[in-house]
């Protein structure tokens, strides 16, 4: 047939590269829901989906994905927890990494725990047989909001037993209101659940009021609450009105955790040592002890643990900023399905190179233009990053044909240069673990917390040792690991690969009309391998079983090739 022969294959997979197949029918994900969770909870998810997409698609568009332009499990884990994160704050447990790998979990396991087995069995199967597309990951979304939202409804009724409330009541009393919205708070925080009496609840909820936290976040809640009553000054407050003042609550616990993140990095850095980034940890512990709003005290064996504690960069052991300040000993709130922690900023600055870039990977000048003029809350732009940073960005794309991932570790690493108080230092995956203090001690992994006398010994302890200063730079190490790994095509294929990616560029913005040429160059092809002579032809079969090897490593894999050379390590 036309267009046959080596050339014509090479063509053919350009072809397929530029030309993406049409998405699949977009409505036999929600007809198998259907199936499992019924017609209500069906449209319930469904009214979510469109909003969800539009959310998730500058970062789905800028991940690797497969041929069908599907996510493989690691790059859907990836994305679900950006979406959580950035819409609401939450940090849900199965999809966030602790630690491990990317692909060390499938999100449908999430499912499994909080919903049933016929739901994580048909999102598992869509993950394990194809991933899953844009469409599929927003459904994903949409059915985790509403199993969130199932279970606000839930425990509000639990709220309304344990007061001895009829669910259909309507009240124009304030403390009445206030007392149903205690409950409910009590019961999240605490995680209890509609069953006990409500002598057991106040006995433990005066507890819970010894500490200060408690009231301020009550105060906030009836702030929600006295906003939504403004609203409708008409209106009696029901059980929907409730729910309504609940959500709202729920998407705002992340902005009012924030307020405390923010302030903690302010804190600590007073005790900076210079533009590093980091703290020395006699400083964190001397501020531990003499400041009055600075109440840190963890161990360095807890620091250690969770990634916050740098032994490298000094002569002395520092506690790395964004990694102490992101580490689950900060979060607000643990609760069923998420919880509530500070926000990582270095995403925020990473969706913006996302969206100018709009790719999963760009060359180094590309990069640095736009990272140039990204401001952030201590860094002002535009400006003029360092030589040394332009030259780290070069030996990043050296391990992949030329171009830089943006979702591997080693551009997390340049982002934490670029970015020394945003952006967390990213350790190898299995080298820690993000636990709370109380996990860290059920673990038997040593103290969570030092006491008083125990950090004026180790502020002694460093006071006695020389200090002999910083490095001229942070640490930097040439090992990769990606959050979706793809194997790319090699670059001895005559050099057709490698100008595969130039050619993509070229044909996109020219249209069909180029196909033309396609076919022209195929036809072509074909004729002068017809009047090859036999000794030619020959030598080019004997070549040929390496060649469609090597043009083949991708296609047998159902992938679409990126052009990037195999890491030394990946994580997917």
């Amino acid at each position: 047939p036309p267009g046959s022969g080596p050339a014509g294959a090479a063509l053919a997979r350009v072809a397929r590269h530029v030309w993406e197949p049409p998405p699949p029918p977009r409505s036999d994900l929600l007809d198998e829901l259907e199936g499992v969770l019924g017609s209500g909870r069906r449209y319930a998810v469904e009214a979510r989906v469109a909003q969800i997409e539009a959310a998730m698609r500058p970062t789905f568009t800028s991940l690797p994905r497969l041929r069908d332009g599907r996510l493989p499990a690691s790059g859907a884990r990836y994305l679900l927890h950006r979406f959580f994160v950035e819409r609401h704050g939450w940090f849900v447990e199965g999809l966030r990494s602790r630690g491990e790998p990317w692909n060390s979990s499938s999100p449908a396991a999430f499912f499994a725990e909080h919903a049933d087995a016929e739901t994580e069995g048909i999102f598992a199967r869509r993950l394990g047989d194809r991933g899953l597309s844009l469409h599929e990951a927003a459904v994903f979304a949409a059915t985790l909001e509403n199993l969130v939202h199932e279970e606000t409804l839930e425990r509000l009724r639990g709220a309304y037993a344990i007061l001895g409330v009829d669910v259909d009541a309507e009240t124009t009393d304030t403390s009445e209101a206030e007392q149903i919205i205690d409950t409910y708070m009590y019961m999240l925080l605490a995680k209890v659940s509609g069953s006990k009496s409500r002598a057991e609840v106040y006995e433990e909820r005066e507890r819970l009021e010894m500490n200060p936290e408690w009231s301020r976040t009550l105060e906030k809640v009836h702030e929600v609450r006295r906003e939504v009553a403004d609203a409708s000054p008409d209106r009696r407050t029901n059980f929907s009105t409730n729910i309504e003042i609940l959500e709202k609550v729920a998407d705002r616990h992340s902005d009012w955790n924030e307020v405390e993140c923010v302030a903690l990095k302010k804190d600590l850095m007073k005790y900076e040592s210079g533009d590093s980034g980091r703290v020395l940890l006699r400083d964190f512990y001397g501020a531990a002890l003499t400041a009055s709003n600075f109440y840190t005290a963890e161990s360095k064996e807890y620091l250690r643990r969770v990634g916050a504690l740098d032994e490298a960069t000094f002569s002395q052991p520092s506690v790395i900023i964004p990694n102490y300040v992101d580490s689950p000993s900060n979060c607000l709130a643990s609760l069923k399905f998420y919880s509530v922690c500070c926000i990582n900023e270095c995403e925020a600055l990473l969706k913006s190179v996302e969206g100018h870039v709009a790719a999963p990977d760009a060359t180094p000048p590309a990069i640095l233009e736009v990272v140039e003029q990204l401001p952030s809350a201590t860094v002002d732009a535009p400006r003029r990053l360092p030589a040394s940073l332009s030259k780290h960005l070069e030996e990043i794309a050296s391990q992949h044909a030329g171009r830089v991932p943006l979702h591997g570790r080693l551009f997390a690493l340049w982002m934490h240069h670029a970015f020394p108080l945003e952006c967390p230092f990213p350790h190898l995956s299995g080298t820690v673990r993000l636990m709370t203090g109380d996990e860290f001690e059920q673990a038997k992994e040593g103290r969570h917390v030092l006491t008083a006398t125990e950090l004026r010994a180790e502020v002694d302890a460093y006071a006695r040792m020389p200090d002999l200063g910083a490095r001229s730079e942070l640490p930097w190490s040439s090992e990769e690991e990606l959050i979706v790994y793809l194997p790319s095509l090699p670059q001895e294929a005559g050099g057709f690969v490698a100008s595969a990616s130039a050619l993509n560029g070229f044909i996109r913005p020219h249209g069909p009309a180029l196909v033309l040429v396609a076919l022209a160059l195929s036809a072509l092809a074909l004729k002068v391998q017809r009047t090859m002579s036999a000794r030619s032809r020959s030598a080019l079969n004997s070549r040929r079983p390496a060649f469609a090897d090597e043009m083949g490593g991708c296609e047998t894999r159902e992938l679409v090739c990126a052009g990037t050379a195999p890491p030394r390590r990946h994580a997917a």
